[in-house]
Parts: structure tokens; sequence; C-alpha cells
């Protein structure tokens, strides 16, 4: 079974959140704060892919920590998402993407998971 979720983030709402450590470090690793480096489109699109992974396993943000998904970047740039164990136990899965992409004031993640 293929489960797919989507996230759409205007990335502008995210401005005034760009050097705030106290959102930074709840709901990012500190590799995806240095990733993240104050890009504010990048911010946006890993923040809409963590929302995106949820939606594809059809849970709320309350049953995970978002800094419990995370996102990393091969590289060559390409994206793809780190579990931690509490999820993995959760979750049986086979095979698991990630696309992120910006236009403008959005950011937008697809997730997609073969179950």
């Amino acid at each position: 079974m293929i489960s797919n979720g989507i996230d759409l983030v205007y990335i502008p709402r995210l401005q005034k959140l760009i050097n705030d450590e106290n959102f930074l470090n709840r709901y990012f690793s500190q590799e995806e704060i240095n990733y993240i480096n104050g890009n504010v489109d990048t911010l946006a699109g890993m923040y809409a892919s963590k929302e995106a992974f949820l939606k594809a396993i059809k849970k709320g943000i309350n049953k995970y920590n978002l800094k419990d998904i995370q996102v990393g970047h091969n590289d060559e740039g390409m994206p793809y998402i780190v579990l931690n164990e509490a999820i993995k136990k959760d979750i049986d899965y086979q095979d698991l993407s990630l696309s992120i992409s910006h236009d403008n004031d959005y950011a937008i993640a697809i997730v997609t998971i073969l179950l």
C-alpha cells in the first residue's frame, strides 16, 4: 500500500521565526538548524516535510514531536527523512521518499511511503 502526505507553507509566516532559538530547538535537531543556517526558504521546506510525513502516516502532531522526524540531505542536496527509533517501531514501511519544492512565497513537501 502507498500512502502520501503533502504540506504547503507560506514562507513569510516563518520569517519572524528564523532566528527564534526556542522555535528552532523545539522542532529541529542541531544538524537541521546548522543546515538551515538562517535561510527561511530552507526552514519552510523542512517544516513542510515534517508535516507532510505526519499526514502520510495519518498521525497528528500530538502523536510525535516534529523533532523526532529529521530532514537530511545527501551530497547532491536531495532531501530524505530520518526517523527516531520510537517512530520506526510504530510504522512498518518498506520505502520512504521526500520531495521539497519552493516557488516565490511558498514551500511544498510531498512524502510517499510504501507500507
